[in-house]
C-alpha cells in the first residue's frame, strides 16, 4: 500500500507517498471554530487517536505521520504519547514529520501577524500583471476570500482593516528580523526518542524569504543540523513567490511542503503562480490540504494532486476511521 512505497530519498530515509496528517488531531478543521471544538473534544480521548493510527498502519501500510512538538499544546503532547504507546504495545516503528513553528521577532517584539499578511499582499501586488492575474482587485479577493483563510475568525474584516491601517514591513524591519532560537531548541527536545523522517520549519519561512533574510534561513539549517536534524522540508504557503526564491538561494535542504488542491485554497499568491513554481521546482513537493479542509471529494482531490499535477507525496488529515477509509481508498487509485 501507499505507505510502504518510498519515493523521496532523504539522506538514508525513504519518505512514503502518503503521510497521515495531524491537524484534525490538534483540533484544526479549516472549517471554523465550531468544527474545531468538535475535533478538539474528540481527540482529547486517546483511544480516538489510537484507533485511527492503528487502522492506518495495519490496514493501509501508513507508517509516517505529521506532528508538532509536544510543547505546542496538550493535544500535541497527547499525540506524541499515543505514538509511543502504540510503538511499545505493538512493537512497531512509526515515523514522524514534525512541523516546527518559528517565533519571528523584530528586536524584542514579535512580528505582527496581520502586518505580515499586509506585506505578503503588498509584495504580490507588484506582480499582479503577471500571467494568471486579471488585476489587483482579483489578487485582493484571493487574499480576502480564500476558503482556508476564511476559516480564521473574522479574517475578511480583520485583513481588510489591516490593509487600511498598517503599512507593509520594509527594509528597516528586514534588517532587524530574527527568530527565537531557544524556542526551537525547546520544541525539538520534545521529539527525543522518536524516529524523524524530516523536520518542517513552518510557513514563517515565507516571511523570511519575503524579507530576503536568507542568511537567517541558512543559520536555521545549521542549527537544525547541530541538533541532529539534517533532513529539512520547508513549509510554504506562498509557493508562487517563495519556491522560486528558495530555488535561486543556493541553500541546501530537501524539499517543500505546500498546499495543492484543485480549488486553489491557500495556494498563494495565485493558484497559477503556485502551480508554476511547484512544477518548476528542482526538489520534491509534499502536498498538504489536498481536500481543502473537506471541500473536495477524495477521488477528485487525489486525481488532481497525483495525476494532474504530479505531486511526489501527500499529507492527508482525517478526523475519523470512516474518513480514513474513504480518503485512503481514493488515494490508492492514484498511488502506485
Amino acid at each position: 500500500m501507499p505507505g510502504d512505497i518510498p519515493i523521496i530519498k532523504v539522506g538514508s530515509e525513504g519518505v512514503p507517498r502518503i503521510i497521515l496528517g495531524c491537524m484534525p488531531f490538534l483540533g484544526e478543521s479549516y472549517q471554523g471554530p465550531e468544527r474545531n471544538r468538535l475535533y478538539a473534544q474528540r481527540f482529547q480521548e486517546p483511544n480516538n487517536l489510537r484507533s485511527i493510527i492503528l487502522k492506518a498502519f495495519f490496514n493501509y501500510g501508513i507508517h509516517a505521520l505529521a506532528a508538532v512538538p509536544g510543547n505546542a499544546c496538550s493535544l500535541a503532547a497527547s499525540l506524541l504519547k499515543v505514538v509511543k504507546e502504540i510503538e511499545d504495545s505493538y512493537r512497531i516503528r512509526l515515523s514522524l514529520t514534525p512541523c516546527i513553528s518559528i517565533r519571528l521577532r523584530l528586536g524584542s517584539e514579535p512580528v505582527d501577524e496581520y502586518r505580515r499578511w499586509v506585506t505578503y499582499f503588498h509584495l504580490a501586488s507588484k506582480d499582479y500583471r503577471k500571467e494568471g492575474f486579471q488585476g489587483k482587485q482579483e489578487l485582493l479577493q484571493k487574499f480576502l476570500r480564500d476558503p482556508i483563510l476564511l476559516s480564521r475568525p473574522g479574517w475578511e474584516r480583520r485583513f481588510s482593516e489591516a490593509l487600511t491601517r498598517l503599512s507593509p514591513y520594509g527594509k528597516e524591519a528586514a534588517e532587524r528580523l530574527d527568530y527565537d532560537e531557544d524556542s526551537i531548541k525547546n520544541a525539538l527536545k520534545t521529539l527525543n526518542g522518536y524516529r524523524i523522517l524530516f523536520v518542517e520549519p513552518g510557513s514563517e519561512i515565507d516571511f523570511l524569504v519575503a524579507m530576503e533574510r536568507f542568511d537567517r534561513i541558512e543559520a536555521l539549517l545549521k542549527l537544525l543540523k547541530t541538533l541532529g536534524f539534517e533532513n529539512v522540508f520547508f513549509g510554504v504557503h506562498h509557493a508562487g513567490r517563495t519556491i522560486p526564491a528558495l530555488e535561486a538561494s543556493g541553500l541546501h535542504f530537501h524539499g517543500y511542503v505546500t498546499p495543492v488542491n484543485h480549488i486553489g485554497a491557500l495556494m498563494l499568491p495565485s493558484q497559477e503562480e503556485a502551480l508554476k513554481a511547484i512544477k518548476d521546482s528542482s526538489k520534491p513537493i509534499i502536498a498538504i490540504k489536498p481536500l481543502a479542509g473537506g471541500r473536495i471529494r477524495p477521488q477528485e482531490a487525489f486525481s488532481y494532486v497525483f495525476k494532474e499535477v504530479g505531486i511526489d507525496a501527500c499529507m492527508v488529515g482525517v478526523a475519523s476511521e470512516r474518513e480514513l477509509e474513504e480518503d485512503l481508498e481514493a488515494a490508492a487509485k492514484f498511488v502506485r
